[in-house]
């Protein structure tokens, strides 16, 4: 039988957050845990990370066992192979990085639907598919009726051209990647979307294309999330949480540690300790 899902969807029309972390190492384990734990769905990344075709099917893989829903971030927009061969490997949607007009959605629209529809090669030897020949014709439908793209609007020529991504009807969840898109207005690293005009500004105009065309924002703060800074980020439209990273929150973890062994070895007379190294995150 073929694999066709739509948990994120259908969490979100039955107007619930779907909780989840972005994935750089594509470690089974840290995924398995991620279910375990009680997320939603994991954010398997290949643009900024070394995962490759063969380690994502098998990621996804475990993730289905997990209970998670995957989406997986090409490495390009114009990267229609590594779209097409996520969705082959069961993924439910794909996040398009450095999105810079409607019409990149809309080349891996083209490239990801079967014809008559698009120019999607045809195959049942693959995972999402069933490895089927006998249901191929029927998950091709269903495969071109649920295509979910999420556009990262982290560019100032996504941003311009906004409300055109928003209305493309396969666009139903929208990342606004404060990031990213200070380096291109000339902020540096300042991500903090309450604290810069600019950004503030960039945010707001996102928000109202997303509201304009029933598009849903991903976001929420991605390290260290408190009840209150979830709070805020419903406040701020967000309404699919992206909680972590799990190399960074690792970090996090293991600086807390060296943190912690190093104050208690500094009030130890009989005891040192080599000073920790500089953080690696902002302080706050």
């Amino acid at each position: 039988m073929y694999r066709i899902t739509q948990r994120l969807m259908d969490m979100i029309d039955d107007r619930q957050v779907p909780v989840g972390m972005q994935c750089f190492t594509g470690d089974h384990t840290l995924i398995e845990v991620m279910g375990s734990a009680g997320m939603d769905y994991v954010w398997i990344d290949s643009e900024h990370s070394g995962i490759n075709p063969r380690a994502l099917e098998d990621s996804i893989r475990v993730a289905d066992g997990a209970g998670l829903s995957t989406i997986v971030r090409i490495p390009e927009p114009d990267d229609t192979t590594s779209a097409r061969r996520a969705l082959e490997a069961g993924a439910e949607g794909i996040v398009v990085p450095m999105v810079r007009s409607a019409g990149d959605i809309e080349n891996l629209l083209d490239a990801l639907r079967y014809p008559p529809n698009g120019r999607r090669g045809i195959c049942p030897a693959y995972r999402a598919a069933g490895y089927a020949i006998s249901t191929f014709t029927d998950y091709a439908e269903a495969s071109d009726a649920s295509l979910l793209l999420i556009p990262m609007i982290e560019t100032v020529d996504g941003l311009e051209h906004v409300e055109e991504i928003c209305a493309i009807p396969e666009v139903k969840i929208v990342v606004f990647a404060a990031g990213e898109l200070s380096f291109a207005l000339g902020e540096n690293a300042n991500a903090d979307i309450h604290g810069n005009d600019k950004i503030l500004a960039a945010h707001q105009r996102v928000k109202a294309a997303a509201r304009e065309n029933d598009v849903v924002l991903l976001g929420g703060p991605i390290l260290g999330p408190t009840a209150e800074s979830c709070a805020k980020a419903l406040e701020d439209d967000i309404g699919v949480f992206c909680l972590g990273i799990d190399v960074m929150s690792f970090r996090k973890v293991v600086e807390d540690a060296v943190g912690a062994a190093n104050a208690a070895v500094a009030g130890s007379p009989a005891y040192t300790r080599p000073a920790a190294p500089p953080s690696g995150f902002f302080s706050r």
